[in-house]
């Protein structure tokens, strides 16, 4: 008996790889990927709940391995802004028009995108609490409408000059409560149709092997540079899903 997937299905399946495999390498973007090109074949509405479990799967297994890695006290203050982020970010989810989260979307991605490649590295350090809870607002707004947590908080993180390390076990970490408050969030919204549920299964050894191959590989490979490479492929799907959604 051999197995068949849609065209849709294979889809599914390479972006979560691509997007495990990125992510492991550079400690996020899992979302901004998939979102990215999810969002462009199907809608903003059906790519959301997908990418919340299937990002939620590969945090799980992430925080395990950074489980060590992580300051909890940061964490703790980038969750207390998300929490109160989150809301937002789903009303907007349900209320506002998919063309405009389509431009937002594509907008927060190149944006994102341009300052990963432009941006000063190593610059002046953010001090100010008030940073670190904005940051974690705009992640959780950002969380809970596009599945998009990373942008504000790699910002602020990029400005602390943390360790590899423990770069990546903060963001994990912050990544992985992220994903279970949106989950929970698409399942009071009844979000997790058949279909979904159906196209994640399919997608988790992909996920799980993604990951696997980018953790092993950011041990020999020169993260900074497959940052920008990551952020040239993410500037042209930004481009894409601005144009779609005009």
């Amino acid at each position: 008996m051999t197995l068949e997937f849609s065209s849709l299905e294979w889809i599914v399946i390479v972006t979560m790889f691509g997007a495990a495999f990125v992510q492991g390498v550079t400690g996020f973007a899992f979302a901004m990927v998939s979102m990215g090109v999810l969002s462009g074949v199907t809608s903003v509405q059906l790519a959301a709940p997908l990418v919340a479990l299937a990002a939620l799967t590969n945090h799980t297994a992430q925080c395990l391995y950074y489980r060590r890695a992580f300051d909890r006290i940061i964490v703790a203050q980038l969750l207390l802004g998300a929490v109160l982020g989150i809301p937002f970010g789903l009303l907007a989810l349900r209320f506002l028009p998919e063309t405009w989260m389509l431009i937002a979307l594509g907008s927060v991605i190149l944006a994102y995108s341009l300052y990963s490649l432009v941006g000063p590295r190593g610059g002046q350090l953010l001090k100010s609490k008030r940073w670190i809870y904005g940051a974690g607002f705009l992640s959780g707004a950002l969380n809970g409408s596009y599945n998009l947590p990373g942008p504000p908080v790699v910002v602020y993180a990029s400005s602390q000059n943390w360790p590899q390390e423990r770069f990546k076990g903060n963001l994990i970490s912050f990544f992985w409560v992220n994903a279970v408050l949106v989950v929970i969030g698409h399942s009071l919204d009844d979000r997790f149709s058949v279909q979904i549920i159906h196209q994640f299964l399919l997608a988790i050894p992909g996920i799980l092997l993604g990951q696997f191959l980018g953790v092993s590989l950011s041990k020999h490979l020169n993260p900074p540079m497959f940052q920008k490479i990551t952020a040239v492929i993410l500037a042209i799907t930004g481009v894409r899903i601005i144009t779609l959604g005009l």
